[in-house]
């Protein structure tokens, strides 16, 4: 597979730069380098965290160094005030009955075999909070780091410090330095030596889940100049939106705290609790496709469709692609069922001209909105959603005007949205994109749904059961700018930040480069990630080569969707070679991260190459100046030592046996490293995946 001058400009390059910058340390030199501490996935061990209950109706939960004491439920950010507190005994646990002026809260402490959990109860009340928090005013001490993620495409997601404050700076304005930090669905706390307490819900069907991190600074002396005491609080709990309740009370979902000694294992492993629990979708084929939005935009038709399409057909070897996908501009967001002069009326002819080539076929749907020039805007006021102040909600804008959101509550809506996906669907379009998502899930105390007494959740998924058995289950759905938590078992992949920009940048590429390695702890647990298209053309691109072959690889190597915008007639033969480097298997797998949550600068990732008996490393420098560091064999691989080979594209060179890979690399530069316990180069025709090339 490989091509001759590819791998003769290779190889010079892998020379020039010292071994493909790579430098195997051996067992008696090992003590001549410092590497980071990374997180060796083969130590990692659950410890089961532990509650103390208090006679005052608080409670402490602590694992390892890490401890919340002095919890409580506290409803709309204030601590409930207690009339009356009754403790008991509960299944697998204690009961905690505080009563309240407006009713009762109960609070269930329970024991399982890895973890611990909270139940919750309101009763008595005519109206849910807005925000209820079974776990509130958590004192925090132990921890130094905390891991936040986001609600959605987008994040922000990661690690994080706690700060600590500083010494005021400023005389004329008040510089306490306090903080409020929100993570959803899952939340980690983390102790300076890795162990690691991770928070969540299982159940995702009725309310939004949030926890937040937040500081509580206090000065002393004249003018504030030293400092006070400075305590760290967390909660934890539903976002119930104030509506009325059935009976006078709710059941809230339990919260589930999990304690390791490594916080990626730790998330993970609540991670795929909420996974089983909402049926995720995980027994799709990697998604492999191109779709045309980067390249063309909104200025699509079919006569460019059929070009592309003939461009694959002549193509030899043949492309290995999955899927071709129509992004949007066929039509007026909204009359997704009235195509543009530019594409044919009969549109079951495009899914035809796709599917009789033995590709999915791909649609851009936004079910949840419309533009303010679509027929639906014009003649359907009364499915527009309002705002309180009975104005429609705008969601965005294009370049031709605004879109607003659907009232996804309204039964017209609802039979509207499901005869366009059976049309589509009967067409023979089986992969929908679907955008805009976040626009059907809107506080149902800050608008008027046609609908009363539901929360955003329960309309919004009320909506996604209609979607999904409008496609059928065995269509591939890829959600975007969506939220993540109640799509968990509706959607095949994940958009996981926003467009890809047409060359490396702060607010793009690097964005989308942190949300995929700090949303890699879930990738082929809840759904595929998607971090948009890789970047191999020459044109419309700002991108150097090796920006994008860093990308590239990136995107190959996490084991998510893989997707493609470029135009392969004009692609040159070493940049196709890397879209066919990247083919993946049929059955996701996702690489791991052995430093996630250490203090190193490369982002690196490493996958088990069954079929090879080696592993594949993967060392990324996404930072604007050039980096070494060294890394110990058994941090990546779980052995001692290995040998190593630089490895590219149908070409290996061997850099021999040892304990230790230093690494040097440039700006936004990468490097792929094969490994293995047997002096063997990879094969010639092995993908980034592990697999053969599916044909020469």
């Amino acid at each position: 597979m490989a091509n001759g001058s590819y791998k003769r400009r290779t190889f010079l390059k892998l020379m020039s730069t010292g071994f493909g910058a790579g430098f195997i340390s051996l067992p008696q030199f090992a003590n001549a380098f410092t590497t980071p501490s990374g997180s060796n996935h083969s130590n990692f061990t659950l410890d089961r965290p532990e509650w103390l209950l208090h006679e005052d109706g608080t409670f402490d939960i602590f694992a390892g160094s890490i401890r919340l004491t002095n919890c409580r439920p506290t409803i709309n950010g204030q601590s409930i005030f207690i009339k009356n507190t009754f403790m008991g005994d509960s299944p697998k646990g204690k009961r905690i009955i505080y009563e309240v002026a407006e009713g009762f809260v109960m609070i269930d402490l329970r024991t399982h075999s890895n973890n611990i959990s909270i139940g919750a109860e309101i009763s008595g009340m005519k109206n849910a909070p807005f925000w209820f928090n079974p776990l509130g005013e958590g004192y925090l001490t132990g921890a130094d780091r905390f891991f936040k993620q986001g609600l959605g495409t987008g994040g922000q997601s990661g690690i994080f410090d706690i700060r600590k404050s500083s010494m005021k700076t400023e005389s004329i304005y008040p510089m306490e330095e306090a903080w409020s930090y929100d993570s959803f669905m899952m939340t980690g706390l983390i102790a300076e030596n890795g162990e690691t307490l991770s928070i969540g819900a299982y159940e995702q069907s009725d309310f939004i889940q949030r926890s937040t991190i937040f500081n509580r600074p206090r000065r002393k002396g004249l003018n504030d100049s030293r400092f006070g005491n400075e305590s760290v609080f967390f909660e934890s709990g539903f976002f119930t939106e104030n509506i009325p309740l059935k009976d006078e009370s709710v059941k809230m979902p339990d919260l589930y705290i999990y304690a390791g000694n490594q916080p990626y294992g730790t998330m993970q492993n609540l991670a795929w609790s909420i996974s089983e629990q909402n049926q995720a979708r995980r027994d799709t084929n990697t998604n492999y496709f191109w779709t045309s939005f980067q390249d063309y935009r909104t200025s699509f038709s079919f006569k460019y469709l059929l070009d592309q399409l003939k461009i694959l057909d002549d193509a030899n070897p043949a492309i290995p692609l999955q899927s071709v996908h129509v992004g949007p501009g066929y039509c007026i967001p909204g009359d997704w069922l009235d195509p543009f002069d530019t594409w044919p009326k009969a549109f079951e002819n495009v899914a035809k001209e796709i599917a009789r080539r033995l590709y999915r076929a791909g649609i851009y749907v936004a079910p949840f909105v419309v533009h303010e020039k679509s027929k639906i805007f014009r003649n359907h006021s009364r499915w527009l959603l309002k705002d309180l102040d009975d104005n429609p909600v705008e969601v965005g804008v294009d370049q031709d005007g605004k879109l607003f959101a659907l009232d996804v509550s309204n039964e017209d809506v609802k039979n509207h949205i499901a005869r366009v996906f059976r049309s589509f669907q009967k067409m023979g379009f089986t992969y929908f994109e679907l955008d805009y998502l976040e626009s059907g899930l809107r506080d149902s105390s800050e608008v008027q749904h046609s609908k009363k007494g539901k929360t955003s959740v329960q309309i919004f998924r009320a909506m996604m059961d209609i979607i999904r058995e409008a496609v059928g289950p065995g269509s591939f759905i890829t959600a975007n700018k969506a939220p993540y938590a109640p799509l968990i078992g509706y959607v095949d992949a994940m958009r996981i930040e926003k467009d890809q920009s047409w060359n490396w940048d702060e607010q793009s590429t690097e964005k989308i480069l942190q949300e995929s390695y700090n949303s890699q702890y879930f990738n082929n647990i809840f759904w595929q990630n998607d971090p948009d298209v890789v970047f191999l053309r020459d044109y419309r691109s700002g991108f150097t080569d090796d920006e994008q072959k860093s990308l590239a690889y990136w995107v190959g190597f996490t084991g998510g969707a893989i997707g493609i915008s470029d135009n392969f007639k004009t692609m040159e033969s070493e940049k196709l070679q890397i879209w066919r480097f990247l083919e993946p298997n049929k059955r996701p797998q996702s690489a791991s991260l052995p430093f996630w949550g250490a203090n190193i600068k490369n982002k690196v990732a490493v996958r088990r190459l069954k079929n090879e008996k080696g592993w594949a490393v993967l060392i990324l420098n996404d930072s604007g100046k050039p980096v070494t560091e060294t890394y110990l064999i058994h941090q990546l691989i779980e052995q001692k030592e290995a040998w190593v080979f630089v490895w590219e594209p149908g070409f290996s060179l061997g850099l021999g046996k040892g304990t230790r890979l230093t690494v040097t690399l440039g700006s936004h530069e990468t490097k792929l490293y094969y490994l293995s316990d047997k002096k063997e180069n990879p094969g010639l025709n092995l993908t980034i995946a592990g697999k053969e090339y599916s044909s020469e």
